[in-house]
């Protein structure tokens, strides 16, 4: 520690940076995915942003979208803080894309909060936006377009903490139809999505209703039945810290994501 504020805060951020690019590697090395360059068609001297996706988005039956919440966080990561303070098993998405993979999915980790160039130069200067992910809405959005509408998956799942609810609401309506045809399951950790619901309109919310569980910060046990929004159900994630709640959630969101697999099954005969 620094005896001035200013000191703590920049050796903090540089602290931040060596973990956004070591689980980048971990996302490479040990998720064997790829780091996809957007926009798809960068101009000469355009800042250009990333996200990360398995080899087989295009080919496989069944996707999941990853997406973390708001602030500091990348790609890869649910809690910068837990990273640090406590290991990359709680703090980071490592073990859902694992599991997701072992699964049979094939994986889309965006990263919703890289949305201008970060640069040396870049950071001294006016901000010069990433053009398609100039805020979260705006990179889920170019995904959706650019790979996730040329995937042949006909069944798509999302995990999304926090702000990434909100994220979701808006891909739910801007492509409303496709999303109700492929999108079997959303599962949500500690989301405020009532905050953001009222944004949107009743055929969204109901169409997210029949397939959506947040798992919310809570002292019940864990994947206990909490109650019901306008946009789905509640469940505890047995935590009552918001940054906690995507690690003891992960059984009961793949619990939950098998039985919608399941059911998809059942249907088809």
């Amino acid at each position: 520690m620094y005896s001035n504020e200013d000191d703590n805060q920049r050796r903090y951020h540089s602290i931040g940076r060596l973990v956004d690019n070591h689980v980048y590697t971990l996302l490479e090395r040990v998720c064997e995915l790829q780091r996809i360059t957007i926009p798809i068609d960068p101009r000469n001297n355009e800042p250009t942003g990333f996200f990360f996706a398995s080899d087989d988005i295009l080919s496989a039956k069944f996707l999941m979208i990853i997406i973390h919440g708001t602030g500091v966080v990348r790609a890869g990561q649910w809690s910068r803080k837990l990273i640090i303070n406590e290991n990359l098993s709680v703090g980071s998405q490592i073990d859902y894309i694992l599991r997701a993979k072992a699964h049979g999915y094939a994986v889309i980790v965006t990263n919703t909060n890289l949305n201008i160039d970060e640069s040396f130069q870049s950071i001294h200067n006016k901000p010069r936006y990433i053009r398609g992910s100039s805020c979260a809405e705006e990179h889920a959005c170019y995904i959706w377009e650019n790979f996730i509408q040329r995937s042949s998956a006909p069944y798509i799942c999302i995990v999304a903490h926090s702000y990434g609810g909100a994220v979701v609401l808006k891909l739910a309506s801007q492509y409303m139809s496709e999303f109700d045809k492929r999108v079997f399951a959303v599962a949500l950790t500690d989301s405020p999505m009532s905050t953001y619901a009222k944004y949107f309109s009743s055929n969204v919310l109901r169409m997210l209703q029949m397939r959506t569980i947040n798992w919310i910060a809570s002292p019940v046990q864990v994947n206990t039945d909490v109650g019901i929004r306008e946009y789905g159900r509640l469940r505890s994630a047995g935590h009552t810290s918001h940054e906690w709640t995507s690690y003891t959630a992960f059984d009961g969101i793949f619990q939950f994501l098998k039985e919608e697999r399941q059911k998809l099954e059942r249907y088809k005969y």
